[in-house]
């Protein structure tokens, strides 16, 4: 198989002695236990809500729980509100403004990813692409957060907030400006918003040139997603046990709700300048054997089987054929 710079970065600190923990077998055989009990366990929404309820005064427990209450089945909305870390009234506010919401708005913020099979990501006109050809990282990050934040979701979907509070990424593209009247300008100003983030201090005190894309190691500091902290770990796909790790893993995160982004690129074949990661992608569901992928250039879903990297283009990769770089959770909570 050709090389990638992942696969030769991964075979050098073999050489060397290093371990990387997430292909040992504790770590993986954690995971696929994690994955047999997550059917009769809540997942990570409503652990943290739950965590969160127990932490608050009798008075803002109760607030909380009559929000949850207020938009009867759509409760889970609510839920990751709550364990998002949102302010007591901007969770109300959201649940107040629910009925108000038109019909689309509230199919947007129940599930951003709009379908769990292939096929397009649409929001009535508007079809979930990257803005530009070099926020696939950002768009990715884009979708996992409002999939985890439904005020950010409720900005993308209506423009509308809760009430003073801003997540932080509704503030970031305030700040930058431009029109934010339709769903599209919204979705392209989060994008460029979280970018701008991501790159700032890509190397440290010096900006990442946004040319460039996302660097993978600002993903991981960066993605906010009910309260979880998050690693980013090479893949070398040229090794059976690496890719079945990450599958492992993948899976384990998918069943407890948690989508996973996944850096991909091409190899030595296709020149110099595709064996550095070039394209991010976001696991978000299993079908069967396979993932279900959200491919930012497309704006679609897409079906993956990891048997299948290391030959031509995939198109749940961008086209592109490798992996190289996962961002998975530290530690669920439990």
């Amino acid at each position: 198989m050709a090389w990638t710079l992942v696969s030769l970065a991964a075979r050098t600190g073999r050489a060397l002695g290093g371990r990387r923990a997430f292909i040992s077998r504790a770590a993986t055989d954690r995971a696929a236990a994690l994955l047999l009990t997550s059917p009769d366990s809540p997942d990570v929404f409503a652990r943290v809500c739950a965590r969160r309820l127990e932490a608050a005064s009798p008075a803002d427990r109760k607030a909380l729980e009559a929000a949850l209450s207020e938009v009867g089945n759509d409760a889970p909305v609510v839920e990751r509100a709550i364990a998002t870390g949102a302010p007591l009234d901007a969770v109300a506010i959201l649940a107040a403004a629910w009925e108000s919401l038109d019909a689309d708005a509230k199919a947007l913020v129940r599930d951003p990813l709009s379908r769990r099979d292939p096929g397009p990501v649409t929001w009535s006109r508007v079809t979930a692409t990257q803005v530009n050809q070099t926020t696939c990282g950002a768009a990715s990050m884009a979708m996992m957060l409002m999939m985890g934040d439904p005020l950010v979701a409720m900005w993308v979907a209506s423009g509308r907030r809760g009430g003073a509070y801003m997540p932080p990424e509704v503030l970031a593209a305030d700040v930058r400006g431009g029109a934010h009247h339709t769903v599209a300008d919204r979705w392209d100003a989060l994008q460029l918003a979280i970018h701008d983030r991501v790159t700032r201090h890509g190397l440290g005190l010096v900006a990442w040139p946004k040319a460039y894309g996302t660097p993978p190691w600002r993903v991981d500091d960066l993605t906010r997603f009910a309260g979880l902290r998050f690693r980013g770990v090479l893949v070398d796909d040229a090794r059976a046990d690496e890719v079945s790790a990450l599958a492992a893993h993948a899976r384990a995160a998918l069943a407890d709700g948690i989508p996973v982004p996944l850096f991909v690129s091409g190899d030595s074949d296709r020149g110099l300048d595709a064996v550095v990661p070039r394209h991010v992608v976001l696991l978000v569901g299993v079908d069967g054997d396979a993932f279900l992928v959200y491919e930012p250039s497309s704006g679609a879903l897409h079906r993956l089987d990891l048997g299948s990297v290391g030959g031509g283009p995939v198109a749940a990769l961008g086209n592109w054929n490798r992996l190289a770089w996962a961002v998975l959770p530290k530690a669920k909570a439990r």
